[in-house]
């Protein structure tokens, strides 16, 4: 059971890779080029992950599982500092201060997720 859903999940984010590569090659936005990528990035990382742990290779598995962790942290923190600085340049500063929330969560999440990848 545990091989179908890896299996499940390996053509899924095949898929979403495929479907992500054309539109990325396929437009001339740059709003949609730097949304696309990494998601890019979150796709193949989880394919090439459950690859890797079909095929038995843990150590190359946990590699991709990191990538996989700093693209979202990049994607996560970009968006944070995007908001700022459209809030900033809006002189929004409620926005800014809310935005700290996030900030405080997103950088605590990713040290509680450092320690386990640490420690795996």
């Amino acid at each position: 059971m545990k091989n179908i859903n890896k299996t499940k999940q390996t053509f899924t984010s095949l898929f979403v890779f495929g479907l992500l590569t054309y539109i990325l090659f396929n437009t001339k936005d740059l709003l949609t080029i730097v949304v696309v990528i990494p998601f890019l990035i979150f796709s193949l990382g989880l394919f090439l992950k459950n690859i890797f742990l079909i095929l038995g290779k843990k150590n190359l598995a946990k590699i991709m599982e990191i990538v996989y962790v700093i693209a979202f942290f990049i994607y996560y923190f970009g968006f944070l500092i995007y908001w700022d600085y459209v809030a900033i340049g809006n002189k929004d500063y409620m926005s800014v201060v809310l935005s700290l929330l996030a900030w405080f969560g997103g950088l605590f999440i990713a040290y509680k997720r450092y320690s386990r990848l640490k420690n795996k």
